[in-house]
């Protein structure tokens, strides 16, 4: 029996299917978040930079 032969029956193929439903909702995900990027970064400044946290900040600092 050749070398070969004797991996691929102690190895058996995996089915790949899961990996392939994985990648395929990754990409999803990753197209989605290009997509949606805008509203991420709006809420973000609107957490970090608030105008109201500016204000504060001005206000505590001497003339």
């Amino acid at each position: 029996m050749a070398l070969i032969d004797d991996w691929r029956e102690k190895h058996s193929r995996k089915s790949g299917k899961g990996k392939l439903i994985l990648y395929v909702f990754l990409l999803v995900f990753i197209i989605f978040l290009i997509l949606e990027a805008d509203t991420f970064v709006n809420g973000f400044s609107r957490i970090f930079f608030s105008p109201d946290s500016s204000a504060a900040v001005d206000e505590s600092l001497p003339e």
